[in-house]
């Protein structure tokens, strides 16, 4: 990052004013039960956290940085940005691209200090599994499918990713001791443009922008900014993140969990500054909770565990990042494994846990035989031991023996890692994928991390199976049946296989 970077920002912020909103009527969400807008509380101005809002360039309202969601398998969360507070968000949408005869609101267009933009959600409810084309203000018609429903026995892939990073311009510098990005290289975030076709969703428990990351290129000497700079370098970051996804995310549902580069304004710096330097609004995860719409039950924690079911499989988004129940920590709550200050979302310490083993203990495996678990920190992976997240050996490793989980990716250290079915603290149980009893762990912190990718630490633990730390990588999940699954580790500049699995299970 260099001085260049402050002669954009009017660009980056700066647009032509929208047109009129769209006329017509929308069924109202509340008379439905659905309380999925009761997790911001915003005041009268739509602020959430604080009354202060700075504002860049020249507000305009083109919806930007469409970000989809699924909501059950007749639903979509439309999320987007735009400079200016919309008073009644809305989307047309419909069966045909040429006839958007069906149009939704919502009451939600929120911002947060610091945050150049308003976060606006929609949900689109009574959708079919059939393409659904949709606009917002006057921008291109995109278009959707809906989750296949729980029971769908039908073939599917998903792609995963964990520790993604800006691309292009205002990624991460290149560090010349690693296995920086090569950038004649197609990137992670291209790989998933160009795939498209091959994957239902992407999932991506934690660590997005990396927009904390100013502060290590600031503290490195690698750019001129100060800290009275922070506020616009981080969102500049952030911004960049989220133009460069969007083509993906408006048209895909892109699930999400939260990481610790999520956390605060210098998560990851050099160490040479502390928290107190985070202006409002770059601390304590908040443009992470404004920002995203999983389907949940509308509380503070939507964002932060939640499931869902996409044909033959369960999904279970869960966060090691806060509340975990006494006497543990999240990893970047006081206490904590990275000292941070950072506060727990639930409504009472066990909140979260007693969410994993009621969700699980519901599953019907007859629908959803596969089950899925998707967080963050991982307390199995190729690293050295004291990068291992431990608190989840006695936190979640039992429920989800205990319930049968069948896959955990997780990412973090940014290598690649897969296990043997293990429990038990470490213990194999069994050296191959044929009719396992125990969870098998997938580490993906290779998305795209600019700054290189991490040692893996030698000798491997006997319930490696595989790891790797020269390739930039995404994974692919087929479920081909009830019965089998496969994983890939992709090579994103070729789309090689890595390496590849499946799991024989009878469930």
């Amino acid at each position: 990052m260099t001085s260049s970077l402050f002669s954009v920002a009017v660009v980056l912020f700066a647009g032509s004013a929208a047109a009129a909103p769209f006329a017509g009527g929308s069924a109202n969400l509340e008379t439905r039960g659905s309380n999925w807008m009761n997790q911001w509380h915003p005041d009268a101005k739509g602020y959430v956290d604080y009354g202060f809002n700075s504002t860049f360039g020249i507000g305009w309202d083109n919806a930007t940085q469409i970000r989809l969601a699924y909501r059950g398998c007749d639903g979509m969360s439309v999320s987007f940005s735009t400079n200016n507070r919309q008073d009644t968000p809305q989307v047309r949408y419909g069966l045909n691209s040429s006839n958007l005869k069906y149009t939704e609101t919502s009451p939600v267009s929120i911002t947060y200090a610091s945050s150049p933009k308003y976060e606006n959600h929609v949900v689109l409810e009574g959708s079919s599994p059939t393409p659904n084309y949709y606009q917002i203000c006057d921008g291109p018609v995109h278009s959707f499918t809906t989750a296949r429903c729980a029971g769908d026995m039908t073939p599917y892939s998903a792609a995963v990713v964990v520790d993604l990073g800006t691309m292009g311009q205002y990624g991460l510098l290149p560090s010349a001791s690693s296995s920086a990005y090569n950038s004649s290289q197609m990137n992670t975030i291209q790989r998933l443009v160009a795939q498209a076709d091959d994957y239902d969703f992407v999932a991506q428990p934690g660590d997005f922008a990396y927009a904390d990351y100013w502060v290590k290129e600031q503290s490195g000497g690698t750019s001129n900014l100060t800290i009275q700079d922070q506020m616009l370098a981080y969102n500049i970051i952030n911004e960049a993140f989220f133009d460069e996804i969007s083509a993906f995310s408006s048209q895909k549902a892109f699930m999400v969990g939260v990481g610790n580069h999520e956390a605060n304004c210098i998560n990851g710096g050099s160490g040479a500054y502390g928290e107190d330097i985070c202006v409002p609004g770059l601390t304590n995860f908040t443009q992470y909770k404004a920002r995203w719409n999983m389907p949940g039950d509308g509380s503070a924690s939507n964002n932060f565990w939640y499931s869902f079911d996409v044909g033959m499989t369960h999904y279970v988004v869960f966060n090691t990042e806060t509340d975990l129940p006494p006497p543990y920590y999240g990893g970047d709550v006081i206490g904590g494994h990275d000292g941070m200050f950072e506060a727990n979302v639930g409504a009472y310490p066990n909140a979260q846990i007693d969410f994993i083993v009621n969700d699980l203990a519901s599953v019907d495996r007859k629908k959803t035989p596969w089950v899925v678990a998707l967080g963050h920190r991982p307390w199995y992976s190729a690293t050295a031991p004291a990068n291992l997240f431990t608190p989840g050996i006695s936190v979640f490793e039992p429920v989800f023996t205990k319930y049968n989980v069948d896959l955990v990716m997780q990412g973090h250290n940014h290598i690649l890692t897969r296990t043997f079915p293990v429990w038990k603290n470490g213990t194999v149980q069994q050296y191959n994928y044929t009719e396992p009893q125990a969870p098998v762990y997938m580490v993906n912190g290779a998305a795209g991390h600019w700054s290189g990718l991490d040692p893996v630490y030698t000798p491997f633990p006997d319930w490696v199976g595989f790891a790797n730390n020269t390739m930039y990588s995404y994974s692919k999940l087929t479920f081909h049946n009830s019965t089998h699954l496969t994983h890939a580790f992709m090579n994103s500049a070729n789309n090689a296989v890595i390496d590849e699995v499946t799991i024989v299970k009878t469930h």
